[in-house]
């Protein structure tokens, strides 16, 4: 395993995406074959099923949008924000809105830390986070945050990273996880920091089970969890069902 800092202030993460932002993309369809589409898609339909009449979405750690494009498709009456602490992730988002002819009043941008985001109390019907939990320097603050700007009765949907439960799999994952992607993803984007930080965060996956246990803590009631790909990756979504403040 490489030596590198497991470090997750906002100015340091920020940094980091910023750096990356111009291959972002490109490495995250390569290195996942493709799947992070259909992963994106499975999660945002279940959150549908669960929360058909949801209009107001908040995506946290948005990047460069893939999430918030995946929920407005084929919903209309649906608006998103998106936040995320590196600006040149939101200005790749913001490229890909106007392609993509969304407006920016379906598709909001916003660059503010996820710690202490700047909407007012139970703003939103939903809140969505892809590949960025892990990253906030304090999960359990985090909860309390999401918690703070959902409305009551309102769904929270994590997409996150976990190990493969079997055996020859979770071997076969960690060897390209661990040896392969830190060496392709520095190729590529030319930032060893930031591919050796991806690997380097495996100990901080959070299984779906401590997921349920932090939304439980934190006034959520675990609706859906479902394993992805041989459990590579899962989605947990919860519903707010109490006040904790």
């Amino acid at each position: 395993m490489f030596n590198v800092s497991l470090e997750k202030s906002p100015h340091r993460m920020g940094s980091m995406f910023d750096r990356i932002a111009r291959t972002y993309d490109l490495l995250n369809h390569a290195l996942s074959l493709g799947l992070d589409v259909w992963w994106r898609r499975q999660a945002v339909g279940a959150l549908w099923r669960l929360a058909p009449q949801a209009q107001r979405v908040l995506d946290v750690a948005t990047g460069t949008g893939d999430l918030a494009f995946a929920a407005l498709r084929g919903r209309p009456s649906v608006t998103v924000i998106g936040l995320d602490v590196a600006r040149n992730m939101l200005r790749i988002a913001a490229t890909k809105r106007r392609a993509a002819g969304v407006a920016s009043i379906r598709y909001g941008l916003v660059t503010a830390n996820a710690m202490k985001m700047p909407f007012p109390d139970k703003s939103f019907d939903a809140l969505m986070i892809a590949y960025g939990i892990r990253n906030l320097p304090d999960i359990s603050e985090a909860f309390q945050e999401f918690h703070r700007v959902l409305r009551p009765e309102g769904h929270l949907l994590i997409l996150e990273f976990s190990l493969p439960r079997q055996p020859v799999l979770k071997k076969a994952y960690r060897l390209y996880f661990e040896k392969m992607l830190p060496h392709l993803g520095a190729w590529v984007s030319r930032d060893r920091e930031a591919y050796r930080y991806l690997p380097a965060s495996v100990g901080a996956f959070i299984t779906p089970e401590a997921m349920s246990g932090l939304g439980a803590a934190h006034g959520f009631e675990t609706r859906r969890i479902r394993l992805l790909t041989g459990g590579i990756t899962y989605y947990w979504i919860g519903r707010c069902t109490k006040d904790v403040s």
